[in-house]
């Protein structure tokens, strides 16, 4: 529950902050475009007289409308994209650094995989696969030895019951 106010609590901030931002750069922008500044109560006045007089809206007045419309829509996408962002991530990367920098100094040695409290060296794929061909051809020699070793007691029986 904590976790969830904690969350909620930095995605507040950076919502606001990321607000404000827009904000600015909307005001600057249409302050340096226009000449308008859509936070005084005396711009919106000048616009409901213009309605009110019959004014037509040309393609300019339009472009205005729809860029404030699409700048709303990217203020509420920004609050989207922090609620879903990880911003324990965001504070423990320099804890991260901190921490990987000395393994830099250990990429040129040798890796050791530690079975069983044994040290062995990695080994390549060809390397497995040619002890493994060896394992196999010492068991079908093991196998032809029973084989002959089983051979040579059926003809020593066969030999004594013949001489029986």
């Amino acid at each position: 529950m904590l976790k969830k106010i904690l969350h909620l609590f930095c995605v507040l901030i950076s919502g606001v902050a990321w607000t404000a931002m827009l904000a600015g750069l909307l005001y600057f922008g249409f302050n340096a475009l226009y000449g308008l500044d859509l936070f005084s109560k005396q711009t919106y006045q000048i616009f409901e007289s213009f309605w009110n007089n019959g004014g037509v809206l040309t393609a300019k007045e339009l472009l205005t409308l729809l860029v404030i419309i699409l700048v709303l829509l990217l203020c509420l996408f920004g609050w989207k994209k922090m609620y879903n962002f990880k911003y324990m991530k965001l504070l423990t990367v320099p804890l991260n650094w901190f921490a990987n920098r000395g393994f830099n100094d250990y990429q040129g040695m040798t890796a050791v995989n530690i079975k069983n409290l044994k040290v062995e060296e990695k080994k390549t794929i060809d390397q497995i696969v040619q002890e493994r061909l060896e394992q196999e051809r010492r068991k079908e020699s093991n196998q032809s030895k029973e084989r002959d070793f089983r051979s040579a007691i059926i003809e020593k029986i066969e030999q004594e019951k013949g001489e029986i």
